[in-house]
């Protein structure tokens, strides 16, 4: 297998969790909505591997942008559309797929050329290409009245149906548009993978140098809460002795300087410490990306040499 199969393939497989882990998040246990998402993505990857023969980029990047679309579709149904009928909102879901293939296929001479080039448009070429957005996101914008107007389970079905049927025909109508906007975004995003891989390295040292942080700083808490009188601590608003494993926790939250507030710092050296380790955290994080950089620059170097 070459390199460049097992970069393909790790993009499938990238793109196959990511459209399962949607499936289980947005359906309901064993819906139909679930089953249909899985089989009109799957479908629709497949008709354009045997429509446009050497498309293998697009159709990953056509499976990722109907994952979003999937999204995108729930959570303006359960905002705007609460009492819509289920198998309304089903078929609603496929009509802009439907509309997209469609369009496709009889543009696909057309499409054929822009999928097959393998190159990135030109900037003026691609602005052109986005304004079939517009329409979208002004019929989106449009759905969020719904919910003010008291409507029926009927004429909210309607609506729904009727809107995304105005999105089906827009997506027919600049099928070629979409085609070379997802072509565009497949190869920008295998670019950004293939720079990605190159910071493996100073991204694993980087993580490595993180974890001692963590690790060290919640020796530092459990430590003083064990040798000292007194509580240090506030967990779950008890005073209490902390265990190593929350001081793990208390440790990360407070490197990433989330501070949920389950676990606070009562006595002042404790509240000391915790000060001096997101000093340290934020001098690793400079540190960190600054040598991730220079790395990075150093290899580009290398290969040009």
């Amino acid at each position: 297998m070459g390199d460049s199969d097992r970069k393909l393939l790790g993009a499938v497989l990238a793109t196959g969790i990511m459209v399962l882990m949607i499936s289980f998040a947005v359906g309901d246990d064993a819906s139909f909505f679930q089953f249909l998402m899985l089989v009109s993505i799957s479908a629709s990857v497949a008709f354009f591997f045997t429509v446009f023969p050497g498309s293998r980029f697009f159709a990953i990047a056509l499976a990722n942008f109907l994952a979003v679309y999937s999204c995108i579709f729930v959570v303006f149904v359960e905002a705007n559309f609460t009492t819509v009928e289920r198998s309304v909102a089903e078929a609603s879901y496929i009509l802009p797929i439907l509309g997209f293939m469609l369009g496709t296929f009889l543009r696909r001479e057309a499409i054929r050329d822009i999928v097959v080039s393998h190159r990135v448009q030109e900037g003026s070429k691609f602005r052109r290409g986005l304004p079939w957005a517009l329409p979208l996101l002004l019929v989106g914008i449009a759905t969020f009245a719904v919910p003010g107007q008291a409507l029926s389970a009927t004429h909210e079905s309607y609506l729904l149906f009727g809107a995304m049927a105005v999105i089906s025909f827009v997506v027919f109508a600049v099928s070629s548009n979409v085609a070379a906007f997802l072509l565009d975004t497949g190869l920008v995003f295998e670019a950004f993978f293939k720079r990605v891989q190159r910071l493996t390295i100073p991204a694993f040292a980087f993580v490595t140098f993180y974890s001692i942080n963590v690790i060290v700083f919640a020796c530092f808490y459990r430590i003083l809460d064990r040798f000292s009188e007194g509580p240090n601590f506030a967990i779950e608003g008890v005073s209490r002795s902390i265990t190593f494993q929350e001081s793990l926790y208390f440790s990360i939250i407070t490197l990433s300087t989330v501070g949920y507030g389950d676990i606070v710092p009562e006595s002042g050296a404790l509240r000391a410490l915790t000060a001096v380790q997101i000093v340290f955290g934020v001098l690793l994080l400079l540190f960190g990306f600054s040598e991730i950089m220079s790395y990075t620059k150093e290899r580009g170097a290398e290969r040009q040499d």
